[in-house]
């Protein structure tokens, strides 16, 4: 269903066809988002929620606002893609992009919240035009307090290092906005998400995030913050690999579990020990120590279970492991489901997350919508 009370009909938000379009629904011609019963301290993601449209030629860049701790939206199925004024999406006619939402409780508070998407024209002109329904009138978002949130100066050291030695990893972000916002960062091996921490800045407050790795591989990798670039690190040691990776079932109903499993071979004359991760679309979300005696292997196992619908690239210390599909058993209604951490690890029992709205406003040529 598109908005109806949409004057200029410049821009449609629907739900995403995709299964996770049952967390977004049209109501009151307003979008609403319901995430209930989020993991606490967790970030909890759900890829292709909703949709925004764009039919206006004029239009050339859509972004959302808010300012709630802990929440972000990003494009399609790429979380390091955050949609906000500073990272617009950039757009033309007839474009349809898909909008995931992922929430941090760590910092993220129960309750309900308006947020809005707001459209740039590409005359930058701000003339007032009829209000379109829901919780605003229109408004000029050019002069609108918002976040700018920066990264700056990537640190990566020591770039030669010994199995089992930690590197250390800072980035600088810096808000060269005019309102609060927030931001996560990222660290990344070979383009896999090791960890991750939210932050919040006040107008130009500048701070230095410090994260330290522990490197058991060895060879080269590559170690960075996504969005702030990366370095290369050398790692010497014994040749212990993960030689293969799979999974048992490539297709679970959800709920069910996958059994993930994982061969390391030690050709060495010493015992060696080394920790496993397995990853959930580029997202480590398990881990587990193992002890590997001199010329031998051992196959560890991992379990997961996966609660939300959707395919899933899994991989093992950077090894592919193949994909999972997920589905929903036939006749389950998809109403009021639990959003599950299906690509995070959960450390705490679920807490509740409140309605979540998009509002509606319009003006001709700045815009905002919901």
């Amino acid at each position: 269903m598109a908005l109806e009370d949409d004057t200029t009909g410049e821009i449609i938000l629907e739900p995403a066809s995709s299964p996770n379009g049952d967390y977004a629904a049209i109501e009151d011609n307003h979008l609403e988002l319901n995430l209930e019963k989020l993991n606490d301290r967790a970030i909890t993601r759900a890829d292709n929620v909703f949709t925004i449209t764009v039919t206006n030629e004029t239009v050339d860049r859509v972004w959302i606002e808010h300012n709630v701790t802990g929440l972000t939206f990003y494009h399609g199925n790429d979380l390091t893609n955050t949609i906000s004024k500073s990272n617009p999406l950039e757009v033309s006619p007839g474009d349809t992009e898909h909008i995931g939402v992922a929430i941090d409780t760590h910092v993220a508070q129960e309750g309900t919240e308006t947020f809005t998407v707001t459209a740039q024209y590409a005359d930058n002109e701000t003339e007032p035009d009829q209000s379109a329904g829901g919780s605003g009138g229109a408004s000029d978002s050019s002069s609108s307090p918002s976040p700018a949130i920066e990264r700056t100066d990537l640190t990566v050291s020591p770039t030669t290092a010994d199995t089992g030695d930690t590197v250390t990893v800072t980035a600088t972000y810096r808000n060269v906005g005019d309102a609060s916002g927030q931001t996560t960062a990222q660290v990344t091996v070979d383009g896999i998400v090791v960890d991750q921490r939210t932050i919040v800045l006040e107008p130009g407050e500048e701070r230095t995030v410090t994260f330290e790795r522990t490197m058991d591989w060895p060879g080269t990798h590559e170690v960075g913050v996504s969005g702030a670039g990366s370095q290369s690190v050398t790692v010497g040691g014994p040749p212990i690999d993960v030689v293969t990776a799979s999974v048992d079932d490539t297709t679970v109903t959800t709920g069910d579990s996958t059994t993930v499993r994982a061969t390391v071979t030690n050709p060495t004359d010493r015992g060696v020990d080394r920790t496993l991760e397995v990853a959930v679309d580029g997202i480590v979300v398990d881990s587990r120590a193992v002890s590997i005696p001199a010329h031998s292997e051992r196959t560890v196992t991992f379990e997961r279970e996966l609660e939300t619908a959707g395919t899933y690239e899994i991989a093992v210390s950077g090894v592919p492991a193949g994909e999972v599909t997920v589905e929903e058993p036939g006749g389950f209604s998809l109403q009021n489901r639990d959003l599950s951490p299906a690509t995070t690890a959960a450390l705490a029992p679920p807490a509740t997350a409140g309605l979540l709205f998009l509002a509606v406003a319009a003006n001709r040529r700045w815009a905002i919508f919901g």
